[in-house]
Parts: structure tokens; sequence; C-alpha cells
């Protein structure tokens, strides 16, 4: 039995209930008021046949009203539980309909129910909830398109090459060899970073932050890349105050943003450019700044950086541009360690990136 059924039942077993209810009063009242006056004002003698008389009489009457009213009452909430249950089941149906579709992978359906009552906000609940998951749908689209594409290319690299080698075409030395396990590395690299990402927006990824000293922690990171700044003409300077703060992080995670951020600097900064780390105090956080004078980011492309797989410049493969996901590794394991991230930059001039972690 579905809820509009329910509730006209339900409206016409309050009122049978109430007739009961009021016939079995009236009538019991009024004969009992009638005989209680004939009593007082007539003597005894014919009192007895007139007073059967007039009980027969209001009884009668009393019947006759309560049935024509309990008729009429009944009729008229049939009427109105018909229109209410109507009012309030039809757009449930209607939501019923279009949570089928959506669950059939149609997610442009709408209830729009302009209602402001309490079924008006659920059917608005139900819109929103139909709204994220089509743009979950598109990204999940997206994503899994840019995927097979970052896939594809360093996989018809080495079929490409190992296809030659098995021809004669290409020669069988280490310089090809070299070429085939970059590749192949290229291609783990991305897989790791996708499941470390996937980890991450799941809160599966393990993070245990502590005490940590600042200057000690960007050594570790800025150590072993000074080799690679220096073979691309590039200064990088590290400035600290002193004393120099500790933070409240996980020296892993910690060590992933800050490399992930000068590696970028370094990919994309020119020969004779400037890299620079400052470390500043705001507030109960600590403000991590790397800051080149490299190509910049247009400003258009600035929304959009730390998204999955964005790239600024979009012919640019992931060999030479990254595999796009670094940027969102690093803004998600500093939300999740309290901090935040955010970029600023002038195309052709320079780029700042600024991420904040608690003060230890």
């Amino acid at each position: 039995m579905n809820t509009r059924w329910r509730l006209f039942l339900s409206y016409v077993a309050v009122m049978v209930v109430l007739v009961a209810v009021l016939s079995f009063a009236v009538r019991g009242l009024a004969v009992r008021a009638v005989s209680n006056h004939m009593a007082g004002t007539m003597g005894m003698g014919g009192a007895g046949t007139m007073m059967g008389d007039v009980e027969g009489a209001v009884g009668a009457g009393v019947n006759e009203a309560i049935l024509w009213g309990a008729l009429a009452g009944v009729v008229a909430a049939a009427i109105a539980s018909y229109l209410v249950s109507g009012w309030i089941t039809r757009p449930l149906g209607r939501m019923a309909e279009v949570a089928d579709r959506v669950a059939a992978g149609d997610f442009q359906q709408r209830v729009s129910h302009e209602s402001g009552d309490e079924i008006g906000r659920f059917a608005a609940a139900f819109d929103n909830m139909a709204g994220q998951l089509q743009k979950t749908e598109e990204v999940r689209q997206e994503l899994l398109g840019t995927i097979s594409h970052e896939i594809r290319t360093p996989l018809a690299t080495i079929e490409g090459y190992m296809q030659g080698l098995m021809d004669g075409v290409v020669a069988a030395e280490p310089k090809t060899y070299e070429l085939v396990r970059r590749e192949a590395a290229r291609l783990g690299r991305l897989v790791t970073d996708i499941e470390r990402l996937s980890r991450l927006e799941a809160g599966a990824e393990t993070i245990t932050p502590r005490k940590l000293a600042v200057a000690e922690a960007i050594e570790t990171v800025v150590a072993p890349l000074r080799p690679q700044f220096a073979h691309s003409d590039l200064s990088l300077a590290v400035s600290c105050p002193d004393p120099c703060p500790d933070v409240w992080a996980d020296p892993d995670k910690f060590a992933q943003i800050l490399g992930n951020l000068l590696s970028n600097a370094l990919r994309f900064t020119p020969a004779g450019g400037l890299v620079k780390v400052d470390v500043t105090l705001r507030g109960a956080l600590v403000a991590f700044a790397v800051e080149d004078n490299g190509v910049g980011i247009p400003a258009e492309d600035l929304p959009h950086v730390f998204e999955r797989f964005y790239r600024v410049d979009k012919s640019r493969s992931s060999s030479g541009g990254g595999s796009g996901i670094g940027l969102a590794v690093a803004k998600a394991l500093a939300e999740q360690m309290g901090g935040s991230i955010n970029v600023e930059s002038l195309a052709g001039s320079y780029t700042r990136f600024t991420f904040l972690l608690p003060r230890a």
C-alpha cells in the first residue's frame, strides 16, 4: 500500500472514530437531559407515556443528525485526505522516478519542486545531490581519459623501441635500453603518483606529525637538489629567521611538498635564474615560500594549478612537464597536516608558491 492510500485511510479511520464517539456522547447526553427536564416539570401520571414519546423522538432526531453529519464529515475528510495526500506524495513519486533515472546514469535529471516546506527542502537537497553526482561523473570520465592518455604515451614509446629491436631497425645498444628503462620508470612514477593521490583523497595516507626543526628539514630536501641547480646554472637561496622556528608536521610529507615545489621551480626557471626559499612567521603558522623568476603562470591558469593532471602548457608531455599530479598531492598533504597552500604568479616574471603549516 502506497503512502497516499495510507494517509487517506488514516484520515477516514480518525473520522469514523470521531463520529462514533460523538454519536454515543450526544445521544446519551441529549436523551438524559430531556428526561431530567421533563421529569421535573410534569407530574408522574401521564409523564411516563409522554417521556417515552419524547425520548424516542429525541433519539431519532439525534440519530438522523449524527448520520447526516457523519456522512458529510466522512465525505469532507475523504476529499481533504485525498487532496492532501496527493499534494504530499506527488513530489515524492517524482523523486522516486528521478532517482531511478539517476541510478541508471542520467545525472541531468532534477525534481524542481518550488515549495518552501519540508518536501521542498528535501527536493532541493535531492537536486543538489544529483548535481554533485553529475560533477563527480564528469570528473571521473575526464580523469579516466587523462590517465589513459598519460599511460598510453610511455607504453607506445616502449612498444616502439621493442618492436624496433625485434625487427633490427633499432640498434641493441645501451643507449636504447636506457631509453626504454627511462620510459618504464616514467610509467612507474605516474602509477605511484596516482596511487598516492587516491590514498590522500580517501584519507588512507598515514600522517604522523611531530615537532620538526625547519632549518634541518629544509636542508634535508635542498642538499640533494643543489647539484641539479648548479648544472642548470640556477642560484638557490634559503632564508629563515633567527632562531628558525619549529613546525608540527610529518617529516616525509614536508619533504614531499617542498621537494615538489623546488622541482617545479628547477624545471620552469631558465638558466641564470634565481630560486628562493623564504621562511616567515604568521601567528600560529609558519609560511614557506618557494619563489622563482622563471616563465610564470598565466592568470587564467592560476585557479587550476592544483587540479589533478592540469598543465599550464597543454602541449607539454609528462616527460617535460611532470604528470600534473604533484601539486594536487602537495595541496592534499598540506591540508591534512592542518595547513594550506596557495600560488601567486605573473606570466614571464615570477611564480611564488606558499604553504603554511602549524607552528610547534
